[in-house]
């Protein structure tokens, strides 16, 4: 096992990092703000034996995990808490999926660039990975799809909105995806992290959850903000496959925290209060970004995402944009992810534009243009 490449470069950080543009999470929340704001009982959180929580997830929070998911997407399939488990984060849920699924030799497609893990847990579980090529600003189409995936597929990952170019599939291109799949018999994995990041309120759901052979991923710290709440989960209307996959969470965590449990309970209740505030959040700061790469169009080129909190921005520098990006963090405590962590080998870095003080971060950038000249 190795360290995964985006963390293998922040570890190798010698500076503090003060500032992150590359964050892949929503506004951060506290529980003071969650009290506020969606009523979390802090009280219950004082007065909670800690004891272990169990082993398939709290009933009450997969219930609210399963209104989650139907508030977002067109379902027709009825779904209950049997249908999820939940994970100490998204990561564990999909290297459960991965192995309840795969054995050596598989075929898997996954879109590129994407999180690092997508594609090496196929390849460390002795898989022939397949790359689905999503382009810069790109608008993802049927035929990308039609042209990697065939009869010898075992498994399609999906990512959308994607991490890390923010390319969305619309719901008509998700029914379409899904029929394809479905002619072929394989498996799916939905990465809905960012799903819910929907700022622009375009019609981006689907009905995966439909299907048998289907894993669908979320977790706590993207949309909402929440990462230290460490809770993700899979839904399936395969219970076979979820079953492979709790053998999996047995050798790894076993559960997750009661503690989590609670906040992710209250918060999944009434989460479309906390996902409207974060998407505001993302909106403002996509027009602060906008004006922000007009100022300095000589330096940087960017696109604003239709949905989620990623997207990719191209640097005009005269180095590889890896070791500009290690300069940067460690003389200026300021965070890119240069992209060729995720595949894309170009000239691009990872923005993420999820939180309130991201005008910190592009005062502390334009301090790096004005003092590179």
């Amino acid at each position: 096992m190795q360290l995964p490449d985006h963390i293998k470069f922040t570890q190798s950080i010698k500076g503090h990092i003060k500032y992150n543009l590359s964050d892949s999470c929503g506004q951060r929340h506290t529980l003071a703000s969650l009290s506020e704001t969606i009523g979390l009982d802090v009280s219950k959180l004082m007065s909670e034996p800690l004891g272990y929580a169990s082993l398939r997830g709290d009933t009450e929070l997969r219930q609210q995990i399963i209104k989650f998911h139907l508030g977002l997407n067109h379902h027709s399939s009825l779904l209950d808490v049997d249908n999820v488990l939940t994970f100490s984060g998204a990561q564990e849920a999909l290297s459960a999926a991965y192995r309840a699924i795969l054995k050596p030799g598989d075929e898997v497609v996954v879109m590129t660039p994407c999180y690092p893990s997508l594609f090496h847990m196929a390849k460390q579980l002795g898989c022939k990975v397949k790359k689905l090529h999503v382009k810069p600003n790109q608008t993802l189409s049927y035929e990308q799809f039609e042209r990697v995936i065939s009869d010898k597929t075992k498994l399609v990952v999906l990512n959308s909105p994607h991490n890390p170019t923010g390319a969305i599939m619309d719901s008509a291109l998700s029914d379409r995806l899904l029929s394809l799949i479905q002619q072929y018999q394989c498996y799916l994995i939905c990465d809905d992290v960012a799903q819910a990041s929907n700022f622009n309120h375009l019609a981006l759901s689907h009905r995966f959850l439909d299907y048998d052979r289907a894993f669908v991923v979320s977790v706590m710290s993207k949309s909402f903000g929440l990462a230290g709440v460490r809770v993700g989960w899979l839904v399936s209307k395969n219970k076979v496959l979820l079953n492979k996959a709790l053998a999996f969470k047995a050798y790894g965590s076993i559960c997750t925290s009661k503690i989590d449990e609670i906040i992710a309970t209250a918060v999944l209740s009434d989460w479309q209060k906390l996902v409207d505030i974060n998407n505001q959040v993302i909106l403002s700061n996509t027009e602060k970004f906008k004006q922000f790469c007009q100022r300095y169009q000589e330096r940087i080129h960017w696109q604003a995402p239709s949905a989620g909190i990623l997207s990719i921005a191209k640097i005009n520098v005269d180095q590889p944009i890896e070791s500009w990006c290690l300069s940067v963090a460690n003389q200026y405590n300021l965070l890119l992810l240069p992209t060729s962590l995720f595949g894309l080998s170009e000239p691009y870095v990872r923005i993420g534009l999820g939180h309130v003080k991201v005008d910190q971060a592009l005062d502390q950038l334009a301090y790096v243009f004005q003092a590179q000249k």
